[in-house]
């Protein structure tokens, strides 16, 4: 379903000629669709501050949408580049704080690294060992 609706995107910025013409310098077209990206990510925080949920999933995929069309510019499937992505972030190891957010071990204090050591594995390595995926649960990753 979800590649459908990327290339649905896709099939949208075509017929509205979002991206530029082809004959425009690639590097203004990817700033021109750059901007719109960071600007429908400021109306994500907006919603965010106004506690206006509608606005803050129609933003959110929004700046979706700027950033399949980001990656159409720049020649390269939107899917790719998650998937790309995703191969790097699932084999990194590191911290959830209590805000939630990921802090990646190459970050880490050095007590931090040693704690990252002894309850995900792999000393000394930023990364996983793919075979060890099975094994982790969220309380790996807690402080």
């Amino acid at each position: 379903m979800f590649i459908e609706q990327f290339e649905k995107v896709r099939q949208w910025k075509k017929i509205r000629g979002v991206g530029g013409k082809a004959d425009e310098p690639l590097m203004n077209r990817l700033q021109s669709q750059y901007q719109r990206v960071m600007q429908e990510v400021v109306e994500i925080h907006e919603a965010m501050v106004d506690n206006d949920d509608d606005e803050f999933q129609d933003a959110i995929g929004d700046a979706i949408v700027t950033l399949i069309n980001l990656a159409d510019i720049a020649d390269y499937k939107a899917e790719d580049c998650l998937e790309k992505a995703f191969n790097v972030i699932k084999l990194r190891k590191g911290i959830t704080r209590e805000v939630g957010d990921f802090v990646r071990y190459a970050k880490l204090s050095d007590e931090d690294k040693l704690l990252c050591d002894e309850k995900q594995g792999s000393p000394g390595s930023e990364y996983f060992n793919e075979v060890e995926l099975d094994r982790l649960e969220t309380e790996n990753f807690k402080r």
